[in-house]
């Protein structure tokens, strides 16, 4: 196969039963969120580069697939669907509370491994609201539609950016020292946290907790271990909100799904407070990640608290596939094919069929060859073939 026929790294084609499930499965979620009052909203997949430039959403310019307008502009695709949700919120909508639901492609120009860089991304966002009980909701909703779409084996795994963010607090760094330890933190690189505590003059209590964050993760336990490391209210704090969040939706029967993991550093400048993802052992990576984010708003000039989540569609559907739970679309029971002017005939056959309850499909074969074709490419079950004089089985 030549080149021009292969496509582009971190793309995929959806083949007929494949687009069917992709398209039940976000049916499903859809309609999971409408019914918890999330209306639905669409954005533009073009946006301005400048919007993002600014550092808008933290999103890094080096993701961003950029195309020339005609006057010269320099646009995007855009890499995810929050920033321009919250760019509608604060510009377009009066203050308020907004539940909204949403589905649609986005796009990352990083080449990684198993990556997609064309994805669906399918979510909620609750903007103009926060507490508990919201922080509540979005993580049960989380859990919830991935029961509908015949998710099983999984879990929403909690973390809280302020715990690392008080941990730093306690530690007197200036930016530059912040982003250092953040990425030595982020790869596990416990011998660089031994020698950048030596560097900056961290003493033996701060060093342990640096080390202790990745082994904190786990189940509801943990969080009275972390609770135990906490040296600031901010710390404390976090802990709180965890075991708030986790009591609310073991209330509601769904703290099976719910793990902990306090190491979380990641876009510590994008979230606020609860961050979590969906995992599971079948699939080496996240398929749902959401959190609070309470400052993006800011950047447009309003301070608007806002909380959600989002999965992404390829990955969901290859860890149903996984899991044997990936919906297919009904076997075809009937092709039907017919001589030219018999076409009035077909379609009433095809009527009844319907009517019936037959999962029957009119072909354009004008002979019994053309029919044995149709019946093989659909995979059905017999043939009906229509002529002048008869109706044939095949």
């Amino acid at each position: 196969m030549t080149n021009k026929f292969k496509l582009p790294q971190g793309v995929l084609d959806y083949l007929p039963e494949e687009c069917y499930s992709k398209t039940l499965i976000e049916n499903k979620l859809i309609g999971c969120f409408k019914d918890y009052g999330y209306r639905q909203i669409d954005t533009p997949i073009l946006e301005r580069y400048d919007l993002f430039e600014s550092g808008i959403g933290k999103v890094s310019l080096k993701k961003l697939f950029k195309v020339t307008d005609i006057d010269g502009d320099l646009l995007v695709l855009r890499p995810d669907m929050t920033v321009p949700i919250s760019r509608i919120n604060c510009t377009k909508l009066p203050e308020g509370q907004y539940k909204f639901c949403y589905q649609g492609k986005v796009f990352s120009m990083l080449e990684e491994s198993g990556k997609l860089r064309e994805f669906t991304q399918i979510g909620v966002e609750v903007l103009g609201a926060k507490g508990n009980g919201v922080d509540i909701e979005i993580v049960m909703l989380a859990i919830k539609s991935m029961l509908e779409t015949g998710l099983k084996d999984f879990q929403i795994e909690l973390g809280h950016v302020g715990f690392f963010k008080g941990l730093i607090k306690s530690m007197n760094l200036n930016d530059e020292q912040v982003n250092e330890l953040v990425e030595l933190v982020e790869k596990k690189d416990s011998i660089g946290e031994q020698v950048f505590a030596k560097k900056v003059g961290l003493d033996k209590k701060s060093l342990d907790l640096l080390l202790k964050l990745p082994m904190l993760f786990g189940s509801v336990e943990i969080l009275d271990e972390a609770f135990s490391m906490c040296v600031n209210e901010e710390m404390a704090a976090a802990i709180n909100n965890l075991k708030t969040i986790y009591k609310g939706v073991k209330a509601m029967g769904y703290d099976k799904y719910i793990s902990f993991d306090l190491s979380v550093v990641g876009k510590m400048n994008y979230y606020s407070g609860m961050v979590f993802k969906g995992i599971t052992k079948s699939y080496g990576r996240p398929f749902l990640i959401g959190g609070r984010y309470d400052n993006l708003c800011d950047s447009f000039g309003k301070h608007v608290p806002c909380v959600g989540f989002a999965a992404y569609m390829g990955y969901l559907q290859t860890i149903l596939s996984i899991q044997k739970k990936l919906p297919k679309p009904n076997s075809v029971d009937i092709v039907i094919g017919f001589e030219f002017d018999q076409m009035k005939i077909a379609e009433k056959l095809f009527d009844e069929y319907k009517a019936n309850g037959v999962n029957a499909v009119k072909s354009f074969a004008t002979t019994i060859e053309q029919l044995e074709k149709c019946m093989v490419s659909c995979n059905a079950k017999k043939g009906i073939f229509v002529t002048k004089d008869s109706i044939l089985e095949v």
